[in-house]
């Protein structure tokens, strides 16, 4: 009996030896600031970065460019038009206002994550195209950060040598001139007529007649074709191709007396990157409806600010983190993600409001760090902060 109780002892003492052996926790990895590497840091590692903020304003601007035709002096005169456009005038006005941000790496925190010489068990960490990090030891998930669009401006409008369609086939004109000579010979005189011909350059008036003319005869056939004059019977396709065919035609003459109107879209974006300890407002540009956008520097217009209300939210939480640093700095540090803050932000044009929204910022909150534990954690790459968070699992093992 007791040589049983014995050997029952005996092999509770190895079974617990061989746990214990085998219930080793692994070294976890160990993540720093780039400010704080030692010189010579020993083992291998890697880098990676948080995201900042960037807010991006998307401004839509129509520039409208009025511009007299060259007959436009001869308008009420010859079609007894009075609403036509005699000086050229450009204006602008700001038909739309978008606001929105995305995330890039922030140079300001970056981090290296220092890997243990010798693990008991795998290791990755998952980062995306911009070195934001994105999770660890859990299953890839690919994300990417917004990419920045590259802001245009259009400048190409129609200026007002090539807007108007000159339909009228030539320039000159023939001119017959009758020269008269009184020859003598002897008692007798003789009168001899030559004709010279000439072409010569039309003139102002005499053109803009021509095209009124035919602004009335285009009319005439647009009457004949509804009241059926040509006695032929056609397709009501034929009908409506033709008569709006005749009105495109109508209205091109008509530009050369009432002038036109070009209207093009032009897009800006504005990019702004707040600090954590920036002011609460932003110049962008200016803005007149004369000259359109200019720079923040610039004495025409009407200045443009970005207005942002900070929400506080991490206000009291980052003091209770800085304090429990400044007791604990000597304590092995995990890896680092932010805590973001939402700010609320307005574009003033003067005292009125156009657009508004409301953004969470990276760089308003704060960052911390996670214990250097072997944990399965996953990141934001828009925000970097937690999405979520599990402690890995350790499994016993038997020899």
């Amino acid at each position: 009996m007791q040589r049983l109780i014995i050997s029952a002892l005996l092999l509770l003492m190895l079974a617990a030896c061989g746990s214990n052996k085998n219930m080793v926790q692994p070294e976890a990895a160990e993540a720093g600031h780039i400010r704080e590497m030692r010189m010579g840091f020993p083992g291998t590692g890697l880098y990676y970065s948080l995201p900042r903020t960037v807010i991006a304003i998307d401004v839509e601007v129509r520039r409208s460019e009025s511009i007299p035709g060259p007959y436009a002096s001869f308008a009420e005169r010859y079609l007894g038009l009075h609403d036509v456009i005699h000086e050229q005038d450009v204006k602008y006005r700001i038909t739309g206002v978008e606001i929105s941000s995305y995330a890039e790496p922030d140079p300001e925190q970056v981090f290296f994550v220092a890997l243990p010489n010798h693990r008991s068990q795998n290791f990755y960490i998952a980062l995306n195209e911009a070195g934001i990090i994105s999770s660890v030891n859990m299953e890839y998930a690919e994300e990417s950060i917004q990419k920045q669009k590259i802001g245009s401006k259009d400048m190409h409008y129609l200026s007002g040598d090539v807007t108007f369609n000159y339909f009228i086939d030539t320039n000159l004109m023939e001119r017959i001139d009758t020269i008269i000579e009184h020859v003598q010979e002897d008692t007798i005189t003789v009168q001899r007529q030559t004709l010279r011909r000439s072409w010569v350059e039309k003139s102002q008036e005499l053109r803009a007649r021509e095209v009124a003319d035919y602004i009335l005869e285009i009319r005439e056939k647009k009457f004949d074709l509804i009241t059926g004059f040509q006695e032929i019977t056609y397709s009501r396709e034929a009908l409506e191709y033709m008569y709006t065919e005749l009105n495109k035609l109508e209205q091109d003459y008509l530009n050369l007396f009432t002038g036109i109107t070009t209207n093009e879209t032009i897009r800006y974006r504005f990019l702004h990157t707040p600090g954590f300890d920036d002011e609460d407002q932003k110049l962008l540009f200016r803005f007149s409806a004369e000259s359109g956008i200019s720079g923040p520097n610039e004495d025409k217009g009407t200045p443009v600010w970005l207005h942002y209300a900070r929400g506080n939210t991490t206000k009291q939480l980052g003091e209770q983190i800085r304090a429990n640093a400044m007791e604990s700095h000597l304590t092995r540090k995990g890896f680092h993600y932010r805590i973001p803050e939402h700010a609320d932000l307005k574009l003033k044009i003067g005292d009125s409001t156009r657009a508004s929204a409301r953004v969470l910022v990276s760089q308003f909150g704060i960052v911390t760090y996670l214990p250097a534990t072997d944990m399965e954690i996953r990141f934001d790459p828009k925000t970097g902060s937690l999405k979520s968070i599990g402690i890995e699992k350790i499994e016993k093992t038997e020899e």
